[in-house]
């Protein structure tokens, strides 16, 4: 999510899954910011980077902090965020392949079938980390959608965040945020139910690609500490 006020120059930058969805609806009604979540934007002359539809939001960021713009970051437990993540990759996946009306039942039928639940997620990282990697990954937007780490839900981005001097905000402190910019929290929009998020959890730490997670989530995490 990126969300700006130029009378105030303030500049809120997330990615997905940070509990952003809720601020960024209140923010839209607000005639003084403007926001955008993952979809294309061109805001100052910066364009949209050419990649999945996915938008230069950090040039913008780039481009405002020389302006002089207060940098807002907000951010989440790096696992929790992924595990959130994954689920929201995993319901796009299957979404994909059932009618909206078949889509509820399907769904159930895997993240709640533990066996069946590891499978998925083995094929989705064959699929994604192997089969679909580097340069087939040019050729093949799906395969850059669903790689897990380039994903907007999943993807690493507080080496970003900490080459500027910006003030840190934990998703969970997110309703006082709000408060701080004058608007009134509501109730949380796009949460998951507690039992999925549990079953995707158990489902990727059993899952014999773990060890790519575990690599991956290292250096995020550790920024994570650092920040907290």
């Amino acid at each position: 999510m990126l969300a700006v006020n130029d009378d105030k120059k303030i500049c809120i930058f997330s990615k997905g899954k940070t509990g952003t969805t809720s601020l960024q609806n209140l923010l839209e009604d607000n005639t003084n910011w403007k926001t955008v979540g993952e979809a294309e934007v061109d805001w100052y002359g910066i364009g949209p980077e050419h990649f999945a539809g996915m938008s230069r939001q950090e040039e913008i960021v780039e481009y405002l902090d020389k302006q002089g713009y207060n940098l807002y970051f907000i951010i989440r437990n790096p696992w929790k965020r992924y595990v959130s993540g994954f689920k929201e990759i995993l319901q796009d996946y299957i979404s994909g392949i059932a009618p909206d009306d078949e889509f509820l039942p399907l769904w159930e039928k895997v993240v709640y079938d533990k066996t069946r639940l590891i499978d998925y997620i083995d094929r989705l990282f064959y699929l994604t980390q192997f089969i679909c990697d580097g340069k087939q990954q040019e050729k093949h937007n799906w395969g850059r959608a669903f790689t897990l780490h380039t994903n907007y839900h999943t993807c690493n981005y507080l080496d970003f965040c900490e080459q500027f001097k910006a003030t840190y905000i934990n998703n969970s402190n997110l309703d006082d945020f709000m408060v701080h910019l004058g608007l009134e929290p509501g109730v949380r929009m796009n949460t998951s139910k507690p039992r999925d998020i549990d079953s995707v959890r158990d489902a990727l730490i059993n899952c014999k690609h773990y060890y790519l997670i575990e690599k991956y989530l290292q250096p995020e995490i550790a920024r994570y500490e650092n920040i907290m």
